[in-house]
């Protein structure tokens, strides 16, 4: 009897996928491993879509990242729009491809996958970490194209120069060996990722986001980039959370959400707050397309 319970209950998932239920065909697939595979110029992106509401919403993964570590985001923000989070050339399940890993590939990358898709715009673009500075280079050549910014604890550009300002040199030696390791292949493009994100920070100091694009912030604790001394790090935390207010303060419409008690990830941390409030983002920007 309880075989063929649990035989009717696998059968009628299975139907539901088949018929189409948004949150059991979403991450029915995704969990089996079914993602879609978006075939560009000599290589291809690894994406998971989500929903079918207006505005399009598309997370822009970290350093390093998989599209897997968004899924309970994406999860709990996709019945109030369509969201696409996808692995970057080289990460996860997307393919290599020749290109350097500068703001400008990624923002190439992301077009690419964009025109294929038949993706209308404007977006709402989520960057976390890294994907922070890919938005807003997007921004900057695509204003027209963009509805909103988010942010997931994103750098500001100018925090490997207040280390080198404000740390001891035994500090920086220790901090800065993770982004300048070895590379002995093309392949290691983890690796590679790495290595350019100072150069990333060169490619967007100075961009500004246009005024009149909406924006939400989420400043956390980002424990791994502040030192330990509890003086120097309180001073560390000050300037992370300034840094990024300074990054929104011509903007129109913008908020910053700091909260010393989420992680680099906030969206993990505390997922019902964190999608609570992009929600509220979301259906706020919606409501003036």
């Amino acid at each position: 009897m309880i075989k063929k319970v649990l035989i009717l209950l696998i059968v009628v998932g299975l139907a539901g996928i088949l018929a189409g239920k948004p949150n059991i065909e979403c991450y029915g697939k995704t969990y089996l491993g079914l993602s879609e595979t978006i075939a560009l110029d000599g290589y291809s992106l690894s994406a998971v879509t989500c929903g079918n509401k207006k505005p399009t919403v598309i997370i822009e993964p970290g350093l390093n990242v998989h599209k897997e570590s968004y899924y309970g985001l994406q999860r709990r923000i996709f019945s109030h729009a369509k969201v696409i989070t996808y692995d970057h050339a080289g990460i996860g399940e997307s393919t290599r491809n020749d290109n350097p890993r500068t703001l400008p590939s990624y923002v190439q990358e992301l077009k690419e996958m964009i025109a294929r898709k038949g993706l209308e715009p404007p977006y709402i673009l989520i960057g976390h970490s890294l994907g922070g500075h890919i938005v807003r280079y997007f921004a900057e050549l695509y204003p027209n194209e963009v509805a909103g910014l988010i942010f997931l604890d994103h750098p500001h550009e100018d925090w490997f120069r207040y280390i080198r300002a404000n740390w001891s040199v035994e500090e920086q030696n220790d901090y800065f060996k993770w982004w300048n390791p070895e590379i002995t292949s093309e392949d290691q493009v983890k690796l590679i990722e790495r290595r350019e994100y100072d150069h990333n920070n060169d490619l967007i100091r100075g961009k500004v986001i246009p005024d009149d694009i909406p924006v939400l912030m989420f400043t956390a604790d980002n424990y791994k980039h502040f030192r330990k001394d509890p003086v120097a790090k309180a001073e560390d935390m000050q300037a992370w959370a300034e840094m990024q207010a300074s990054l929104i303060e011509n903007v129109k419409d913008a908020k910053q959400i700091v909260d010393w008690e989420t992680g680099h990830w906030p969206h993990r941390d505390k997922p019902s707050e964190i999608a609570h409030e992009i929600i509220g983002f979301i259906d706020s920007v919606n409501s003036t397309m």
